[in-house]
């Protein structure tokens, strides 16, 4: 898990871009990334491809909605795995009586809250929250339940991030898990890569420098609707290309706020958005 408290800060990097725009897609104003997560990004990624990947920031304003979403639908738990500097239960106004779980490794979370405390700002999100320190290559569920999650409640999984650096053995075994313990009703919100993105001539530089730096994609998806139907999940899958130009088969989900046509970029047909839903 090593390749996640890397790209962590990175996306954050990524967040923090988007957010100093005037027409902004997401409003992040607490990214805690440090000036070096911030110089590797633009080394790495925006140097070469010319352009910061909208992907990230589209996938964590949608990741806003989806859990608003939930939680007027009723939900009132969530979980996010492999949660990252994700400062979502900081910004969003969640009802007083949902519990929001951030499932990570304990350095990492540990790192999260030295950088909350040195943002200097009183946070206290208007939910309940809960830290949760596990591994999620090993057992992580015991830790959970312990931290007040009900497998007898619908659930609202946030998994941003993650599924591309896990081997596919393990990201089925890491899913199978998220199902058992989701009662009917419960939602997902998760991304994964095409595999066209490991071929394509213009990202071969990008993947090239990723490799130098220890942090490989290691599993794909070319239908993940299929792959989540597999595994007893009814799913809605779109890239961002998709979602800038919404097409009549495959129109954006109802609570998806329109994407606008910049972050239709050169790469934004290789990473999928998905949405998912237990009976």
């Amino acid at each position: 898990m090593q390749t996640i408290n890397s790209t962590a800060g990175w996306t954050a990097a990524a967040r923090e871009l988007e957010n100093a725009r005037e027409d902004r897609f997401l409003a992040d104003p607490l990214t805690l990334c440090t000036e070096a997560e911030r110089r590797q990004w633009h080394d790495v990624v925006v140097s070469v491809l010319g352009y910061s990947p909208p992907v990230v920031s589209v996938r964590a304003r949608l990741g806003d909605e989806v859990v608003r979403a939930a939680a007027a639908d009723g939900i009132r738990q969530v979980v996010s795995l492999a949660a990252g500097l994700e400062s979502r239960v900081f910004r969003l106004d969640l009802p007083t009586d949902l519990l929001y779980m951030e499932v990570d490794l304990p350095a990492l979370l540990e790192a999260r809250s030295e950088r909350l405390a040195r943002a200097g700002q009183s946070l206290r999100p208007t939910c309940r929250r809960a830290e949760v320190s596990a591994d999620l290559s090993k057992d992580w569920n015991g830790p959970l339940e312990d931290a007040g999650f009900d497998p007898r409640a619908r659930t609202m999984w946030v998994v941003e991030g993650l599924l591309p650096y896990l081997e596919a053995n393990v990201c089925r075994t890491l899913l199978r898990t998220v199902r058992d313990l989701s009662a009917p009703g419960s939602r997902l919100w998760c991304d994964h890569i095409h595999p066209d993105v490991l071929t394509a001539e213009h990202y071969a530089p990008v993947l090239e420098r990723l490799e130098e730096l220890g942090v490989l994609w290691a599993s794909s998806w070319p239908d993940p609707v299929a792959q989540l139907k597999a595994g007893g999940w009814e799913a809605g899958a779109w890239t961002v290309k998709d979602l800038a130009y919404p097409r009549p088969g495959n129109p954006p989900a109802a609570w998806m706020p329109p994407v606008p046509a910049r972050a239709d970029t050169s790469d934004s047909g290789y990473h999928w958005l998905i949405s998912a839903r237990t009976d």
